[in-house]
């Protein structure tokens, strides 16, 4: 069951599309790389980008940026308690499980517990 949702969620996710930057400026492409990883969005890969993006700007120097915007953003957005995000009933797809072992599981506390915000 807990697969299951996860494999929804992801799939929500995935259809619900950011609007990518519409320039080939590396610093808006790492901007919206650290945005993603901030609302707990998973990574995109960098075929669904190039899949994505506006041909007329893409190159794959700007998948580089992504990344590193990306994994500025995972840093911070990990940094949070898992246990107050769950309590908050926000949205959780995992993109800290290779960082903390045990978000996920703090975070399902949260989810449980009784405490409101």
């Amino acid at each position: 069951m807990k697969t299951l949702m996860l494999m929804s969620a992801m799939l929500l996710t995935a259809c619900a599309h950011s609007p990518l930057p519409l320039t080939a400026e590396s610093s808006g492409w790492e901007a919206f790389g650290k945005q993603q990883a901030l609302d707990g969005q998973l990574k995109i890969s960098q075929q669904s980008l190039e899949k994505r993006a506006d041909v007329s700007v893409w190159n794959p120097d700007l998948y580089s940026a992504y990344s590193v915007g990306y994994e500025m953003g995972k840093q911070e957005y990990c940094s949070q308690s898992a246990y107050i995000l769950g309590v908050k009933q926000e949205r959780y797809l995992g993109i800290c499980d290779d960082i903390n072992i045990f978000f996920q599981q703090d975070y399902v506390s949260g989810r449980h517990s009784t405490a409101s915000m």
